[in-house]
């Protein structure tokens, strides 16, 4: 399960200092929330907005340690959900499921618009769209 940037990602790669003790794998969503400063996983329902997804999987063993990363501004992702997509689900904002997935049905956080399914209507787990930004550390 991931999300994965498809296109205008060009430039967006950078390296970020994680938490200790995240289990990152590539495609996870990542937001800097910790009390600490450091970069976490998101989880479904904390309200946290993603600023950037990995591109690579780690397991940190200290705080500031580096990972590679995509900025989300601005980029188009393909991402798997929890469930399968509606042609309902088209059009509208979701919510994150887990540090790796989207949750098409839910629409509290509001944290990804869904632009389009990527496969069949009712049978595909996996949408194109781009992540709301909201201010770091919000």
């Amino acid at each position: 399960m991931a999300v994965t940037p498809v296109q205008y990602d060009s430039g967006k790669l950078v390296t970020i200092g994680c938490a200790t003790g995240q289990t990152i794998v590539k495609g996870d969503m990542l937001s800097n929330v910790d009390a600490t400063g450091y970069y976490t996983t998101v989880s479904a329902g904390d309200g946290n907005t993603p600023t950037h997804v990995a591109m690579e999987t780690v397991t940190t063993t200290a705080n500031g340690e580096q990972v590679q990363a995509i900025r989300v501004d601005g980029v188009i992702f393909e991402a798997d959900c929890d469930g399968v997509v509606s042609l309902v689900d088209i059009g509208t904002f979701c919510d994150i499921a887990t540090k790796g997935t989207l949750n098409p049905d839910a629409s509290s956080d509001d944290v990804f618009f869904i632009e389009d399914v990527v496969g069949t209507v009712e049978v595909s787990t996996k949408v194109r769209g781009w992540f709301l930004m909201a201010a770091p550390n919000t």
